[in-house]
C-alpha cells in the first residue's frame, strides 16, 4: 500500500502532461476566435501598413505599382466636354465627345514616340508577341502635368470611386493592318477588387477602319448617333484568336452590336463589372483592322482595391 505522498507523486506528472494539452487547445482555440491578430499583423507588415480592409481580410496588392496616387495638390484648368451621351445602362456605357483638347492629344503623342515598343498579349501569367491576336505597339505615358490631369479628369469622371484608382497610362498605335481580336479588359474579377471601367480615348485616327466594335451591345435607335457609331456595316471580321489555338476560325457579324468610329478627341467610357464581382459578357470588344492611315488610342484603366489606403505622404510619388 502506497502512503498518500508517494501517489500523488506518481500522478503528478500524468495531471500536469493532460494539464498542458487542454490549455494549448483553449489557447489555440481563443487565438482563432480572436482573428489570428498575429497573422494580421505580419500581413499588415508586409505591406508597410498600407492595405485594410472593411472585413479584415487581405487585400490584392498584386497591381500596387501600377496604380497612380492622387496628387491633394494638383492643380487643372478647366476642361468643357463637348458632349456625354448614354449608349446603355447595364452595363453603363458613355459616349464622351472631346474628352482630350487638341493641345493635349499633341503632348501625348509626343510623349509617346520614343517610348512605343510592340504589344504583347498574356495568357496564363506568361507575356508573348502574338500579332494574331494583337498587332500594335505601345508606349507607357511618363507622367507630365498634362497626363496628371487627364488621369485626374478619368477619375473625376467616375465620381471619385472609393478605393479605385486609375492606372497608369499607355497609349497605342495602330499602322495598317493593326488591330486587337475580341476580348475582355478584366481577366480575373473579385467583389473586391479587379479593373471595375475602362476608357478608350482616340487620341489620333486619320485613318479608315479601325473602329472598336462591341458585338454584344444594343445598338441604339436614332440616326443622331450615326455621328459616332457605324450605322450601316457591311463585313465580317475573322477572330483569329481561334485559328491560332488551331480551332476552327470564326467571324464575328459586324451588323451586330455597335461599332465606335476612331474620331480623335472622343472617347468611349464603360464598366467591365458589377457590383458582385461578376464580369459583364457585354463588355466583350475588338480593335478593328486599320485599312489605311494611322490610329492612336490612349488606354485609361480604373482598378478598384477594396480597403485599400494610399500611403500617407506619397501623393503623386508614382512616376
Amino acid at each position: 500500500m502506497h502512503s498518500p505522498s508517494s501517489s500523488s507523486s506518481q500522478k503528478i506528472p500524468s495531471l500536469s502532461l493532460a494539464s498542458c494539452v487542454q490549455y494549448a487547445f483553449l489557447a489555440a482555440l481563443a487565438y482563432m476566435l480572436a482573428g489570428a491578430p498575429l497573422s494580421s499583423l505580419i500581413a499588415r507588415s508586409s505591406y508597410g501598413g498600407n492595405a485594410r480592409s472593411r472585413d479584415a481580410g487581405v487585400v490584392d496588392v498584386s497591381k500596387l505599382d501600377s496604380l497612380v496616387i492622387p496628387e491633394k495638390n494638383l492643380s487643372c484648368g478647366a476642361h468643357a466636354y463637348k458632349g456625354v451621351y448614354v449608349l446603355s445602362r447595364e452595363p453603363l456605357v458613355v459616349y464622351i465627345e472631346g474628352f482630350l483638347g487638341t493641345d493635349e492629344a499633341d503632348e501625348v503623342l509626343a510623349l509617346s514616340e520614343p517610348h512605343f515598343t510592340p504589344s504583347t498579349t498574356w495568357s496564363s501569367g506568361h507575356e508573348s508577341l502574338n500579332p494574331h491576336i494583337r498587332l500594335s505597339e505601345k508606349a507607357l505615358l511618363p507622367r507630365s502635368h498634362t497626363v496628371k490631369c487627364i488621369e485626374s479628369r478619368a477619375r473625376t469622371f467616375q465620381g471619385w470611386r472609393p478605393n479605385t484608382f486609375i492606372e497608369k497610362l499607355w497609349t497605342q498605335r495602330y499602322a495598317v493592318g493593326g488591330h486587337y481580336t475580341y476580348h475582355y479588359d478584366w481577366s480575373t474579377l473579385t467583389k473586391r477588387s479587379g479593373r471595375v471601367s475602362s476608357f478608350m480615348v482616340y487620341v489620333h485616327a486619320n485613318c479608315t477602319g479601325g473602329g472598336t466594335h462591341f458585338p454584344r451591345l444594343a445598338r441604339p435607335k436614332g440616326s443622331e448617333w450615326c455621328r459616332f457609331l457605324e450605322c450601316e456595316p457591311n463585313m465580317s471580321y475573322t477572330d483569329s484568336t481561334n485559328q491560332t489555338a488551331g480551332r476552327e476560325t470564326v467571324k464575328e457579324d459586324l451588323t451586330q452590336g455597335v461599332i465606335f468610329k476612331p474620331i480623335a478627341g472622343n472617347a468611349i467610357f464603360w464598366e467591365n463589372m458589377a457590383g458582385d464581382g461578376r464580369g459583364y459578357a457585354e463588355s466583350w470588344h475588338a480593335g478593328l483592322p486599320v485599312t489605311a492611315g494611322m490610329k492612336v488610342g490612349l488606354n485609361i484603366w480604373s482598378w478598384m482595391v477594396d480597403g485599400y489606403v494610399a500611403p500617407v505622404g506619397e501623393e503623386g510619388g508614382n512616376v
